[in-house]
């Protein structure tokens, strides 16, 4: 049997929003990317540190064509042609808004948003910040998938029973990183943010184990309180046969009382006999 992928997980990504129980989870990635998480560009702090060398060393590789970064995209031709410039350019276009949203902790297109789950970001977007055509986009995806510097899962899921629909997980390869000069500082990223990682994903667990305990409480209190109330009529169903009860013994009394009176001659089993006939059991 196949197991769930966890929310934190890029694969749990690619299935936000595609069911009925989903739509809630869509709705956050959606206000999610209206509140900037799908950035456009590194901050200042990013370039100043690893995402920012590394777009600093795309741009000039592809400036200046001297093999001294990712030698292995330029030589992923069979007859030993070297990429071609427009390639290249791509790549310098896409290379910091890729970066910008790179979640070095799994190195995925993504983010972890406030509930623990990820969210993806597309290939479609950065086609639109680019000012690239998605075809383009996806055919440097495929050379740097060629050169071994990403990886990309491709899903065809039914949405909502109705229609399938694609989504795309993509990922940068540590490789990609190791052939710019960088391995060394994305280890250490890698470490930083993969604890950060844990505590939020720590912090989301006990807020939903919180959340569990309130709501059984919630639910303790909900059935307390019903009990309580279902007490309290039964009492007054009670109370109530108890009351009718003794108003009929008290009519059986002077009914009887009525036909000794009014019959001196009867006895005492014909007496009990009419107020058997008047008074039926109930």
């Amino acid at each position: 049997m196949r197991l769930k992928p966890p929310a934190s997980s890029p694969e749990a990504g690619a299935y936000a929003g595609l069911s009925g129980h989903a739509s809630a989870p869509l709705s956050a990635a959606v206000a999610g990317h209206a509140a900037g998480r799908r950035p456009r560009a590194l901050s200042e702090k990013q370039r100043r540190g690893l995402l920012g060398t590394a777009a600093a060393r795309v741009a000039e590789e592809a400036r200046e064509r001297k093999r001294r970064w990712l030698r292995r995209l330029d030589t992923i031709h069979a007859s030993g042609c070297r990429t071609k410039r427009q390639r290249w350019d791509a790549l310098a276009a896409m290379a910091e808004p890729m970066l910008a949203r790179l979640d070095l902790a799994t190195l995925a297109l993504g983010w972890l948003d406030e509930n623990g789950a990820f969210r993806l970001n597309r290939q479609r977007g950065l086609a639109e910040d680019t000012g690239l055509s998605e075809c383009r986009v996806s055919r440097t995806l495929s050379a740097l998938e060629a050169a071994g510097y990403v990886r990309r899962r491709v899903r065809r899921i039914f949405k909502h029973g109705q229609q399938w629909v694609t989504r795309v997980t993509i990922h940068l390869r540590p490789r990609f990183f190791i052939d710019l000069g960088l391995g060394h500082q994305l280890a250490e990223a890698r470490t930083r943010k993969k604890a950060q990682r844990e505590s939020l994903l720590r912090g989301v667990k006990v807020r939903e184990q919180q959340a569990a305990i309130q709501e059984l409480g919630a639910a303790m209190q909900r059935k307390s309180s019903h009990r309580k109330a279902q007490a309290v009529r039964k009492a007054k169903v009670v109370k109530l046969a108890e009351a009718h009860e003794l108003n009929r013994n008290r009519a059986k009394a002077a009914a009887a009382h009525t036909l000794a009176v009014d019959n001196p001659d009867w006895s005492l089993a014909e007496i009990r006999a009419e107020l058997d006939r008047l008074f039926p059991p109930a």
